[in-house]
């Protein structure tokens, strides 16, 4: 079935102008400077077609899974719900991030919770409840004495898309405002100063033991099941190093301008997250993703932890305070993530590509999504 869509703003890898674009089957079939005279074409009425997003980094899962402390909801139904945010946020392609590791394992409170989340995103899919097409972004915490035995589990799984590596021992990276972390976290459930001191002793004696032989173990097995691999919240030339030398070609969040420097001049892709640029700056008091953008180290970005931050991030960047084309802007957040996940099939609006693609109009100065196509498919 061939459908067509006219009087667009169609936004493509390296232009902006008004037009229509046919579809047929699952793909864009092709594009035309020309209105589409056929009754049954979808009028956009001049709003704006652009690629569905893609976001290769989101937390937002486990929220609809815990929705308040000591619950725990369906697993399908969280994993629909979820989905249903992803959606009207224009996000069609959708990486839902889990921790494994003692250290990081805290966000999915626990291994049977997480093989529970991880079979109900399984079912999920398999019964074509959702809409976007997930796939797993399993974040491997490196300190972890258990990661080897949950990277053998977890990592095979066949929604399996991605892999980062990460260090959350208080002192670096992410937390490498020491105090910042401790007040926010630690100290604001009144564990005592003693306690601290212990904990912090014990997550850098596991860092010492962990690290090097999880990241060995974590290269070989990205490597072997060719899986991309992304570095975390790098914060030293050393960190980026360490990651690059480990076969990662996509920079998470780094937490300094110098890491994300060097990481561009290594070629990776450098992410930032989406409510970053949003509210104007990292919430743990690292670089900002405006600083990156304007010293040219910004590739593109992931929603973190707002899903709808994304769409906002392609046309912020449009206005004065940066200034990028239209073009430019929309890649961060589709053709630049699809392909540093190696999915070059999506992500741009040109002939051939999954007919990804979204209806949006700017009102009270904000992006509106008001139409998700996938796969050529109506869904939102």
């Amino acid at each position: 079935m061939t459908i067509a869509i006219t009087n667009a703003r169609i936004v493509t890898a390296d232009r902006c102008f008004s037009g229509s674009l046919s579809i047929a089957g699952e793909q864009i079939q092709a594009l035309d400077s020309q209105p589409v005279a056929l009754a049954e074409a979808i009028d956009f009425e001049e709003d704006y077609l652009i690629p569905g997003i893609v976001d290769i980094h989101t937390d937002n899962l486990e929220r609809h899974y815990f929705p308040r402390p000591y619950i725990d909801w369906n697993a399908v139904s969280a994993t629909i719900a979820h989905d249903g945010v992803c959606i009207s946020g224009g996000i069609t392609t959708v990486f839902d991030s889990l921790s494994i590791g003692a250290w990081g394992n805290a966000e999915a409170r626990g291994l049977e919770n997480l093989r529970r989340l991880v079979k109900g995103v399984d079912e999920a899919d398999r019964s074509d409840a959702l809409r976007a097409h997930h796939l797993l972004h399993w974040r491997c915490e490196l300190t972890a004495d258990d990661l080897a035995a949950m990277a053998d589990e977890f990592l095979p799984q066949r929604m399996t898309g991605l892999v980062s590596i990460m260090d959350h021992t208080p002192g670096q990276r992410q937390y490498r405002h020491l105090d910042r972390f401790l007040d926010r976290v630690w100290r604001s459930e009144g564990v005592s100063e003693d306690e601290i001191a212990r904990r912090i002793d014990k997550r850098r004696e596991m860092q010492a033991r962990n690290v090097v032989p999880n990241r060995a173990m974590i290269a070989a097995s990205t490597r072997e099941g060719r899986i991309p691999l992304a570095t975390h919240d790098d914060e030293t030339v050393e960190h980026v190093e360490e990651g690059f030398a480990a076969g990662a070609t996509i920079a998470e969040f780094p937490v300094t301008a110098e890491a994300a420097a060097h990481a561009h001049a290594r070629g990776m892709v450098n992410i930032m997250g989406g409510p970053n640029l949003i509210r104007g700056l990292s919430y743990s008091g690292n670089v900002s993703a405006a600083e990156t953008a304007d010293a040219g180290l910004l590739d593109g970005f992931a929603s973190d932890y707002v899903p709808r931050s994304l769409i906002e991030c392609a046309f912020r960047l449009t206005e004065p305070a940066f200034g990028w084309s239209l073009p430019d802007a929309v890649k961060t957040v589709t053709r630049t993530p699809a392909h540093a996940v190696q999915l070059s099939d999506r992500g741009e609006i040109a002939p051939g590509k999954r007919a990804d693609f979204l209806r949006v109009r700017i009102d009270a100065g904000l992006p509106v999504v008001r139409g998700v196509w996938v796969k050529g498919e109506r869904v939102g």
